[in-house]
């Protein structure tokens, strides 16, 4: 109240004063809606995430963790977990559908993907720490030896291992409380003192079903078709649910499917949805349900005949930005779209498909025409090697796909990044859908 100003006495004679209004401001709903879309795209950027790291990420979920658990709950069928005792949130995200094109990278030199081995040690290492959380570099090694027939005196065996490890530390599930845990890397005699967090370890899967639950007898492919299970749907991994469920559970199976396209995937394309999302994503209902979803995520919905594509404008939910000035598969890959995308006589954009000479061919021409450029990559096996990074970087983002023979397919959301002008004609390629 400002200096002078008298309180306002209530009225005794029963004059019809209106009470004062409980709705929030339009500033405070606007504040509210701001900083609930801004924790939705932290916690899909970071599902593992750790008040140590993003203190200030970490106060917007538990600030809003009720809004956001049954946001997600409704739009995708991910349960999140926050607990403020241990400090960290936990959204247990479940793809639409296994994705290849990202796998868990290394945090060291070109941050390469995990292979096989590097995930089963991370398996046996996760295990052995659950049941013994204080322990050193070499003590953990030699647990995990019987199991995982771990040589440390190679050191290729030694940087897999210590990779897994890195994995661990960067999820804040594993602390390095003394020594120097890369140090391993170039002898078995180094050390270090290690501290697990065995609250982060139980909440890194997320499967429905539990692995202890699986029977000893399943082989590797019926394991994870098993683990991919999501009885909730009454269906199997990636199958459809039939007529038989209704059209309610049809339709949540749907939402749900959509839900993780929309805000995990970088593109939707339509080609690639079963009958049943199909069918929903086409209804009024469904293309009204799918907007609001994006929008309470803040994420600006690009819609088209033949696909979705949502964009965060603030690049919070971004892992991988394109394009961008991000090195020279990047660049290739931009380069690569005007192969991929030509513009026919009457000014339409046409989509292509490059042979796998054809795209040996077209990167040769861009070392031709740029000479000073890439140089570290051009002898020997190094265009073929970048060549390969371009096309796995489009394919990871749902622009392009390959085919057997080793060619490269366009597909429809590539024609936004073509670099020349062009005049879009014909009622299917990028046509505006009301």
């Amino acid at each position: 109240m400002p200096d002078g100003a008298a309180p306002h006495a209530p009225d005794r004679g029963g004059s019809d004063v209106p009470a004062p209004s409980r709705r929030p401001s339009p500033h405070l709903h606007e504040h509210l809606q701001a900083e609930r879309s801004e924790a939705v795209r932290r916690l899909l950027a970071q599902p593992l995430l750790a008040a140590g790291s993003d203190p200030g990420a970490f106060r917007l979920v538990v600030r809003h963790s009720t809004w956001l658990a049954d946001y997600f709950e409704q739009t995708c069928g991910w349960a999140l977990a926050v607990d403020v005792a241990s400090g960290f949130a936990r959204l247990a995200k479940r793809p639409a559908v296994v994705d290849p094109t990202r796998p868990l990278r290394r945090t060291r030199g070109e941050r390469l993907p995990f292979d096989r081995r590097r995930y089963q040690l991370l398996c046996l290492v996760c295990a052995e720490l659950v049941r013994h959380p204080v322990t050193t570099v070499g003590m953990l090694a030699g647990a995990v030896t019987a199991d995982a027939g771990l040589d440390t005196s190679r050191q290729a065996e030694r940087t897999a291992f210590v990779d897994a490890l890195r994995a661990l530390i960067g999820w804040g599930a594993l602390e390095v409380s003394a020594g120097e845990l890369d140090a391993y890397v170039g002898s078995d005699r180094a050390n270090a003192l290690l501290s697990a967090d065995t609250a982060r370890l139980h909440r890194l899967l997320v499967p429905a079903t539990a692995p202890s639950a699986l029977p000893d007898t399943l082989g590797t492919d019926d394991a994870v078709d098993r683990l991919l299970d999501e009885p909730r749907y009454g269906t199997g991994a990636g199958e459809e649910p039939g007529a038989e469920m209704g059209e309610e559970a049809r339709n949540r199976w749907a939402r749900h499917r959509l839900g993780r396209r929309v805000l995990d995937d970088p593109v939707v394309n339509v080609e690639d949805l079963g009958e049943v999302e199909a069918a929903y994503l086409a209804s009024i209902s469904g293309r009204r349900w799918l907007r609001d979803r994006a929008a309470e995520a803040g994420l600006q919905l690009e819609e088209r005949a033949d696909g979705i594509l949502a964009v965060d404008p603030e690049a919070i939910a971004t892992d991988v930005a394109f394009p961008a000035p991000a090195g020279n598969a990047h660049q290739l890959a931009l380069l690569l779209a005007d192969r991929l995308v030509p513009i026919d006589p009457d000014g339409s954009r046409r989509l292509a498909h490059l042979t796998a000479g054809e795209l040996r061919s077209a990167v040769q021409d861009v070392l031709d025409r740029f000479p000073g450029w890439a140089r570290g990559q051009r002898e020997e096996r190094g265009p073929e090697g970048l060549a390969r990074q371009a096309v796995d970087l489009l394919v990871g983002l749902g622009l392009a796909r390959r085919d057997d023979e080793g060619g490269v397919h366009a597909r429809p959301a590539l024609a936004r990044y073509r670099s020349a002008p062009a005049v879009v004609s014909g009622p299917t390629l990028f046509e505006e859908v009301p």
